[in-house]
């Protein structure tokens, strides 16, 4: 059986992966933080901890429940899901892992800086997705915003088709290799007229740019959906009631799905992921 390729290790994907390796599947998990589950003092609204349970015991209890069931954990950045010929590639920082389905669990929280204009720019010269939108800015000049790992990887995919790429860390010290060309000026705002002209910077200057890639932190599940085509509304991946999107083998659930914010039901959300893309492995393998 192909493998199962999960994104996060909150609730979601957590379940996601017990009730998929359980039902015989492989299953390694990509996540690089526990999200802001982690980061809850105090949760006293969960089913089974009389006294209550704080978010960061919660995650890790779960992260080692799944590690003793045999689940695979890959400490890595997230730069992108792609089709290979066996199904889907997941490229991170540290490898590239192939799957048969793929479950993204790592909610829906968009990696936007924040610059003046930035968002009304958006399709207009921003874009979050470089392998979507690079053939669109050939013969220009562009940039990519972001100080790690990510930002590199996008530079890459972006100097393959576009000569002029500049990666802007935003005042941010750049974590990739310094020979990659960069700026570390804060950004200020964005201009232009119906399209993005130029970038502003904190410091007075300014400079002329055709388009601008965000590229910050690690790809989430909106960068994901730019990538994937996956049908998106109200800023949540869009699925059927077996949590299944609009391309065959790519799941979702959690917080990048339509409901409420909660852990009870981000638990549902992988069971049911994580028991259809079993189904989905053993129907195609």
């Amino acid at each position: 059986m192909k493998e199962l390729v999960i994104i996060g290790q909150g609730p979601a994907g957590i379940s996601a992966a017990l009730y998929a390796i359980r039902g015989g599947a492989s299953v390694t998990i990509v996540a690089k933080d526990s999200g802001a589950l982690a980061k809850a003092e105090m949760i006293q609204n969960y089913y089974g901890f009389e006294n209550g349970v704080s978010g960061k015991e919660l995650v890790d209890q779960g992260i080692r429940q799944a590690k003793n069931l045999g689940v695979r954990f890959a400490d890595a950045e997230l730069f992108g899901i792609e089709f290979g010929a066996n199904g889907f590639e997941v490229k991170t920082s540290v490898s590239t892992l192939e799957a048969g389905a793929v479950v993204i669990a790592c909610g829906i929280s968009r990696n936007v800086p924040p610059i003046e204009n930035i968002q009304t720019y958006e399709g207009r010269g921003v874009s979050y997705c470089a392998i979507c939108d690079a053939f669109f800015f050939r013969g220009k000049k562009v940039a990519v915003v972001g100080s790690g790992a990510y930002a590199a990887n996008e530079y890459g995919v972006l100097k393959n088709v576009i000569q002029d790429v500049t990666v802007l860390t935003n005042g941010e010290k750049a974590g990739f290799d310094p020979a990659i060309p960069h700026r570390d000026s804060k950004i200020l705002r964005l201009e232009g007229a119906e399209t993005l002209q130029q970038i502003v910077f904190s410091d007075g200057s300014y400079e002329q740019y055709d388009g601008l890639f965000v590229a910050c932190g690690s790809a989430g599940a909106f960068e994901l959906s730019r990538k994937l085509g996956l049908e998106t509304a109200n800023n949540k991946i869009v699925t059927d009631e077996k949590r299944a999107t609009n391309i065959p083998g790519i799941y979702a659930a959690g917080d990048c799905v339509a409901g409420l914010q909660q852990i009870a039901k981000a638990v549902y959300d992988g069971m049911i992921a994580g028991t259809e893309a079993l189904k989905f492995l053993k129907a195609h393998t």
